[in-house]
């Protein structure tokens, strides 16, 4: 682990003696700080056991049998499709009808049930990820920042209370952006706050709730949905899944783990 560290150590040094005052690092969650994805399996958790208190999800209200998993169908449909950005907003809006404490236990029962182990498993009949773990490297990268005064903070894709939870349950520690509901009389509705973390998103979120002026020190992510906010970052980190990102780095020369 040092020797695959070692020199993403010396660019961070080398940047912090030359930037001086207050620095940040950003990190992605989901198949960067952990294996697979807390989002989609809180999402499996809640249609799987039929926990869904929205039932307008889809659009118009559905009181019929059934819809747990047409919600769960329709989200694999449209990550088949491309249609990434509707995917990850339908994922985003799973906790509306729960309050901010009803969601984290909700992600937690799911974060237990998945377990460490990693694999595969069928539900409604799609075959879907299971276990998640935590990347002891993206982990450790993560102290030795903190240990030198930069400010850790996640920003991803899924709802924040599943990553706060996870957060919790691996004893990572830094700040979250994570895709938020509006609350209504303290419940989560269906409407997201603006702007989403969601691709693009991501570096508008660093930019309104992290820093306004100043890049970030490094950014670390695993997939193309990272991109725009890695293109901010003075050290570059990706978690090698082999995929477009993966070429990117390597033809840009970026750090890969």
């Amino acid at each position: 682990m040092s020797d695959a560290l070692s020199p993403i150590k010396k660019a961070i040094e080398e940047r912090l003696a030359a930037r001086g005052g207050e620095s940040f690092a950003v990190f992605d969650f989901d198949n960067t700080c952990i294996i697979n994805d807390v989002g989609e399996a809180t999402f499996a958790y809640l249609c799987g056991h039929e926990l869904l208190r929205d039932r307008t999800l889809l659009g118009e209200k559905d009181e019929s049998d059934g819809y747990h998993e047409r919600v769960f169908r329709t989200y694999h449909t449209l990550l088949t499709e491309k249609k990434m950005r509707a995917a990850y907003i339908l994922c985003g809006r799973m906790f509306s009808g729960f309050s901010p404490g009803e969601a984290e236990a909700a992600a937690l029962a799911a974060i237990t049930e998945e377990g460490s182990r990693i694999g595969s498993k069928m539900l409604y009949d799609v075959h879907i990820e299971r276990g998640l773990s935590p990347r002891p490297v993206v982990l450790a990268l993560m102290v030795f920042l903190r240990e030198k005064g930069v400010a850790i903070w996640i920003v991803s894709a899924s709802a924040e209370p599943s990553v706060r939870a996870a957060m919790q349950h691996f004893g990572i520690k830094g700040e979250l952006v994570g895709v938020r509901s509006v609350l209504k009389n303290k419940v989560f509705t269906s409407e997201l706050e603006e702007p989403m973390s969601i691709m693009e998103g991501k570096a508008e979120c660093i930019k309104k709730y992290i820093d306004n002026a100043k890049e970030p020190l490094l950014v670390a992510g695993d997939s193309m949905n990272d991109l725009p906010m890695l293109e901010m970052a003075e050290i570059q980190v990706v978690v090698d899944r082999g995929n477009e990102l993966a070429k990117i780095a390597r033809e840009r020369e970026w750090f890969l783990l």
